[in-house]
């Protein structure tokens, strides 16, 4: 692989815009509407408290029948995901960085005094925009934080599922790669089943939401988890 063609192969196309975009659409309806446990989160410092709507696991099985289903019908390409492997990275990197700065700005101008919305700046931009200004930052009544690691874990199970069909269809898959798949899928399913232990970890409880976390769980966790 030489560097002209690295350089090329990541450079974003609609269609990676397009699939990027679709599958945050369907996560945000999905989440919203299908049936799930409501779990009270932690405690925060002003006495109040989140509730999330942990629905993944249905969210995921939905997710993967349709594409089956679409597949079969010639509608989508089970291959898509791995065939612009490298457009997607770079689309998902670009709009990590670019919700991060979003984040920064919005968090600036916050009023707000609970502990989910409070700005928390430093005056440092860098250190602000890396690890974020406020505690839990919604948009149209979307808790981003629950939605980016639920995005992130379910993208690399489709990933995965991606790389499996382009083995079957190149004619290479091997005895690793079933292993790696169902190692891979057995790991993902646990964390949808006990989703709503996610909800009293660190990250959701103590951590600002900035460029590190959303990279962090939009990036790293499906881009680098699927090429152990």
């Amino acid at each position: 692989m030489d560097l002209s063609f690295l350089i090329h192969a990541l450079i974003p196309s609609w269609n990676s815009v397009s699939l990027l975009a679709g599958f945050f659409t369907y996560l945000a309806i999905v989440g919203s509407i299908l049936p799930g446990k409501l779990v009270p989160g932690v405690l925060l410092s002003d006495s109040t408290r989140l509730h999330y709507h942990c629905n993944g696991l249905l969210s995921l099985f939905l997710l993967v029948g349709l594409l089956w289903i679409s597949a079969k019908m010639e509608f989508v390409s089970l291959t898509a995901i791995a065939d612009r492997g490298l457009e997607l990275l770079s689309t998902t990197f670009i709009f990590s960085f670019l919700v991060a700065l979003v984040l920064y700005f919005s968090g600036c101008k916050s009023k707000s005094k609970g502990s989910s919305l409070k700005p928390h700046i430093t005056g440092n931009l860098i250190h602000d925009w890396w690890f974020g200004i406020q505690l839990n930052p919604q948009f149209m009544s979307i808790d981003l934080k629950f939605f980016f690691v639920r995005a992130g874990m379910m993208g690399w199970l489709l990933i995965n599922l991606s790389v499996l069909a382009k083995s079957i269809q190149d004619g290479t898959l091997s005895k690793s790669m079933i292993l790696f798949q169902l190692f891979c899928a057995l790991y993902i399913l646990d964390y949808f089943v006990h989703e709503e232990y996610m909800t009293s970890t660190w990250d959701i409880i103590a951590e600002r939401l900035g460029f590190m976390l959303v990279f962090g769980d939009l990036v790293w966790i499906p881009f680098t988890f699927s090429i152990q």
